[in-house]
Parts: C-alpha cells; sequence; structure tokens
C-alpha cells in the first residue's frame, strides 16, 4: 500500500485536502476555484496602466468605467495627464492584421507612414 504526503495535497487558500479531487479541477495542489479566486482578487487591487505613457493610474481593475475619467471605451484607461492633452496627440492606429502580415520592418515603415499621410490629410 502505497503512502501519500497529505500535507502535500492541501490547497493553500482554504486548507482542504486536495487528494481526492480530479486533476482537471486543480491548479498544482490547489482547488481551480481558489487559485482563481485569489487571481481575481489580486488583480483587482492591481492599478491599471495608461495605454498611450504607460503611467500607474489612480484606478484598479475592479473600478467600474462609470467612475473613472480618462477611459475610452475599446482602448483601455487613460492617466491624466495624457487625457488632459485631449486630442492634441499625433497618434496613428495602426491595425493589428497589418502588423502580422507584413514581416519586413521597412516595408510596415512605409505602410504606418502611408496610412499616416491618409489619416492626416482626409
Amino acid at each position: 500500500m502505497q503512502t501519500q504526503n497529505t500535507e502535500a495535497w492541501k490547497c493553500q487558500y482554504c486548507g482542504k485536502d486536495t487528494s481526492e479531487v480530479e486533476y482537471d479541477y486543480l491548479s498544482g495542489y490547489n482547488h481551480l476555484g481558489c487559485a482563481l479566486e485569489e487571481e481575481v482578487k489580486s488583480k483587482a487591487k492591481t492599478k491599471e496602466m495608461c495605454i498611450i505613457c504607460g503611467a500607474e493610474t489612480p484606478y484598479t481593475f475592479d473600478t467600474h468605467i462609470d467612475f473613472r475619467v480618462g477611459y475610452v471605451e475599446g482602448a483601455g484607461q487613460l492617466c491624466k495627464c495624457c487625457y488632459d492633452r485631449g486630442t492634441e496627440r499625433r497618434l496613428v492606429t495602426v491595425p493589428a492584421d497589418m502588423i502580422y502580415n507584413t514581416p519586413n520592418d521597412m516595408d510596415l515603415g512605409g505602410k504606418v507612414r502611408q496610412l499616416y499621410y491618409e489619416q492626416n490629410n482626409s
């Protein structure tokens, strides 16, 4: 008869035995539900970063967008500085498929420049 180390088969979040739980419902030796719950809690405390400059914003991931200033739906959160700049930004939105389908950086640069001129001359 084989003896198991029951201490190893203990969920670090809830402290319950996981030795009889199916592999699909485990994350390491922890219950998958406990691990996911902990991940959600830790992400909720993490501050969002500005999508333009990368600065930390005062908002956490669990702050609803209706209670934020500088959130752009479909893009993400802006810091106060970038939000205050308004439409002064000279940014070009490049479609992801253009980047993926253009393996040559020189060709990609040409396409981005063409896209820039098309957006600024329209």
